[in-house]
């Protein structure tokens, strides 16, 4: 025997993971909009004339909600039998006795899967969130795949970085995926996506896990799977690609440019809807301005990802709130956009990432640990003239200042022209008394470096030299 709780169970958990929405709770009728189905739980004994009074009524219920005939209408007696066989092609009536069979019931793959989780909650638990009249508790309680995925896939990336990192102390996020200007323009475009799924730290994931845990579900039960992975996705682009035009230095990570292009995303559909009070778009503003304080609180901040983040959801979000026509129209503009971005992008002077890892590990007095990431940046091949420079001082340092000015030597052959190579091997020729060809390294980076960088050395010279 089916119990009152085990009913109540079973429609929530049909409303939680499928696109059945609970319309009449009074009368346990369950619609599908897209599909053009309906479910009706019928707890009252029925006979020939009464179901079909019901029939009729149902048929003329879900008319009035979907503005059109449905496809498919299923009706389930709760412990009783079928009176009579009112089975044609849009009318099904089924008898439901047993909890298992509660379970079979045909509205989707994930609720096949999840009515098999006995729930433990009480009767009127269920009924509450049954009773949910607005969107915000239903997208809360409504189960939400694409979202949950999101979270699982950026955690169980976490953690395979957090025991890589264990096995490989000197790996680091620019090595797995993360955003550098240089990497991008050299050709590494597959980093404005990865960069969304890696992260710093335990703090940095766990604020844009919840965060993408409670505006993720929001957005995706207000624009469905497709859409909503559509605005993160695109959102976290233009995040990246705006923080490359403008941030040339340093490595960025995280999803929370694509966090705020969900924000920006319900900004559009609280405006367009008109189905929120002020007091919600008001609460939601707060809640952008309180992310966005917590993660400049953690430090690494990439602000131009979250204004572009922002713009981005609220660009994409407002692409599918418009007529058809208009959607063409912006899809162009967001095309626009892009490719503006990249130009910007490109136009910038490089720097390399790399070397300034190896300068960083030479100010820590790692000289060891700095000449093993300078031989990785040759077998790259992103290696420049302060590449030579950096690793000639390393070898000096480790090893003899012959092999500094063996590698100054072989990097002038690749940039003659080069400032910083000349004027090291002008200070190389005077740490070994050869002022002559001293003054020769001189004159060649006098021509492109300043009066204020080149004057101590060039005082010197001329009073060595004569």
């Amino acid at each position: 025997m089916i119990t009152s709780k085990q009913l109540l169970e079973t429609i929530y958990k049909i409303s939680r993971y499928s696109d059945f929405k609970l319309v009449k709770l009074d009368e346990l009728l369950l619609i599908n909009q897209k599909s053009k189905k309906a479910i009706r739980f019928v707890k009252e004994k029925q006979n020939v004339q009464s179901l079909d009074f019901l029939i009729q009524k149902t048929q003329h219920q879900i008319k009035e909600i979907l503005n059109f005939n449905p496809v498919k209408i299923d009706i389930y007696l709760i412990n009783q039998p079928v009176p009579a066989d009112f089975n044609n092609s849009t009318i099904k009536v089924h008898s439901l006795s047993k909890y298992s069979e509660l379970r079979h019931i045909d509205v989707s793959r994930q609720y096949q899967v999840f009515s098999r989780i006995k729930g433990r909650q009480s009767e009127n638990y269920y009924y509450k969130r049954l009773m949910a009249d607005n969107d915000i508790d239903r997208a809360m309680s409504k189960f939400s795949p694409v979202t949950t995925i999101l979270i699982v896939l950026n955690v169980l990336i976490f953690l395979i970085n957090l025991m890589i990192s264990f096995s490989n102390p000197s790996g680091n996020l620019i090595e797995k995926g993360g955003l550098s200007h240089f990497n991008f323009v050299h050709g590494e475009y597959y980093r404005v996506f990865t960069s969304i799924f890696l992260h710093f730290d335990f703090s940095h994931i766990l604020l844009n896990m919840l965060s993408l845990y409670i505006f993720g579900k929001l957005t995706e039960y207000l624009f469905g799977p497709l859409r909503f992975l559509l605005i993160y996705l695109i959102s976290g682009l233009i995040g990246n690609l705006l923080s490359l035009s403008f941030e040339t230095t340093a490595l960025s990570a995280g999803a929370s440019g694509a966090i705020t292009g969900l924000l920006g995303a319900l900004f559009v559909y609280m405006i367009i809807s008109k189905r929120f009070e002020k007091k919600l778009l008001i609460q939601t503003a707060v809640g952008l301005l309180i992310f966005l304080l917590m993660s400049n609180l953690f430090g690494r901040v990439n602000n131009w990802a979250h204004f572009g983040g922002l713009f981005g959801g609220f660009f994409v979000a407002l692409m599918f709130k418009q007529a058809r026509l208009y959607f063409y129209m912006m899809t162009a503009g967001l095309a626009l956009i892009i490719i503006l971005l990249l130009m910007n992008t490109f136009s910038q002077s490089e720097e390399n990432i790399y070397n300034h890892k190896v300068q960083a590990a030479m100010v820590h007095g790692d000289f060891k640990e700095a000449e093993s990431m300078a031989k990785d940046i040759f077998a790259k091949g992103y290696e420049d003239a302060d590449t030579y420079r950096l690793y000639g001082l390393v070898l000096a340092n480790n090893q003899s200042l012959a092999e500094g000015i063996a590698t100054w030597q072989t990097g002038l052959k690749r940039y003659p022209e080069s400032a910083v190579l000349n004027y090291q091997m002008a200070l190389a020729m005077r740490a070994n008394d050869d002022y002559k060809k001293a003054q020769s390294y001189f004159n060649k980076a006098e021509k492109y470096m300043s009066a204020k960088e080149t004057k101590e050395l060039k005082n010197e010279l001329k009073v060595f030299g004569e």
